[in-house]
């Protein structure tokens, strides 16, 4: 519930007075969330409610609600962070038991892990190749790192490992 409450406060932070039909599309929750997670901000002393008129609500955040949406924001950064030298560290102990290998790495995007996982290998002197598929990673002495959960190594021939496991 606190991160569906910190979604609400971003939004009533960036956006110019949203109605609260406009909370739930962008966070995609459900109006009647949206009204639940307001009183409690409100509940909370995160946020005023002002009525502007019979139909018109404003919602302004205070001190203490921009100071948790602060300490949330912080607390994001940082388990993200955790995550990242987590994985950065397995992919370069993986490299390491694997460096006497041909590494491919299994992806059908650049995206963000694929990038993350080059930098390692690039930065641990480990040679790799990009494949979008396994059937391009033919060399008998292979290892392709992948870290797609639908993807079953049982199903192919080369040895595929993925790095979240």
């Amino acid at each position: 519930m606190n991160e569906k409450i910190t979604d609400v406060l971003h939004i009533l932070d960036k956006e110019d007075n949203p109605s609260q039909r406009e909370i739930a599309k962008k966070t995609g929750f459900s109006l009647g969330l949206v009204n639940i997670l307001i009183k409690k901000c409100a509940k909370k002393g995160l946020l005023k409610i002002e009525k502007l008129n019979s139909r018109n609500i404003k919602y302004i955040l205070t001190p203490e609600g921009i100071k948790e949406k602060t300490k949330k924001t912080i607390n994001y950064v940082q388990r993200s962070y955790r995550a990242i030298q987590k994985m950065q560290n397995k992919v370069a102990e993986l490299a390491g038991e694997y460096k006497s290998r041909t590494i491919y790495i299994l992806t059908d995007d650049n995206g963000e892990i694929t990038e993350l996982v080059q930098d390692t290998l690039k930065r641990s002197g480990i040679d790799y190749r990009l494949v979008n598929s396994t059937k391009q990673a033919k060399n008998n002495n292979a290892v392709i790192f992948h870290w797609d959960p639908e993807l079953n190594p049982d199903d192919y021939d080369q040895e595929i490992i993925n790095i979240f496991r």
